[in-house]
Formats: C-alpha cells, structure tokens, sequence
C-alpha cells in the first residue's frame, strides 16, 4: 500500500517548521563529551531534525542517545528582537548517513539525525 505525503503528515502529532538554525549537541559517554556542531532543518514542539558534518573516526550518536540541546535564535521582526537560545534534552530516535565524500585523505560524513524532546524548552532571550 502506498501511503500519501499527505496522509504521513496527518499522523504527525506536532506540526513542523522548516527553519535553519545553528544548534549544539553535547552528549557524554563514560569516559568524555562530545560535541557537534549542526543545523535544523526543521523543529516542532515535540521534537528536531538537523544536519552536521563528521570526520574520520567520529561516530554518529546511536538510538536513545541523550543530547544536551543549545539553539541560537537570530533576532527577526515579528518575534524578537534580540538574540536567543533554547536549551532543552532529547533523545536521538534515529540518524542516517545522507552523504560522504573524500578529500586529502579525510571522510567527511553528511548526517542527519532525529531527536524527540524529553522536556518543555528553556527559552533565554
């Protein structure tokens, strides 16, 4: 059976926007912090897709991966008028490989990764 982007979208439970911005990730494992450096593609209020780039070595965080989430908001008319920041937890759901290619010997790695919010955003304007 063939499902419609439009019937896919009807069993979302949060509407989506499709916006860019810079976002940090910080997650721990048991002996270090990592940190990556991203971009939305889009974000709802349950949850965020982004995108980074990783090199050699570097893994992508696994399924129930906890983040630390850090977004910079830009100032816009309309909403507000100075910079911001959100900062919340989430949980990777998944992540993908979406490209790579080689230069000088190095792999780069174009990620995608989904991450569902485990609490309310903390807004900091």
């Amino acid at each position: 059976m063939v499902v419609s982007q439009f019937q896919q979208s009807d069993r979302r439970l949060h509407r989506r926007l499709v916006v860019k911005l810079p976002v940090e990730c910080r997650t721990k494992t048991d002996d270090r912090e990592f940190v990556l450096r991203a971009v939305t593609g889009n974000i709802s209020t349950g949850g965020v897709f982004f995108e980074t780039e990783l090199s050699n070595g570097t893994v992508p965080p696994a399924p129930d991966t906890m983040l630390d989430l850090r977004l910079l908001v830009p100032p816009g008319e309309g909403h507000f008028p100075y910079e911001g920041r959100v900062q919340c937890t989430a949980r990777v759901v998944r992540s993908a490989e979406l490209s790579a290619s080689e230069h000088d010997g190095v792999l780069r790695r174009h990620i995608g990764v989904a991450a569902r919010f485990c609490e309310p955003l903390r807004l900091d304007f």
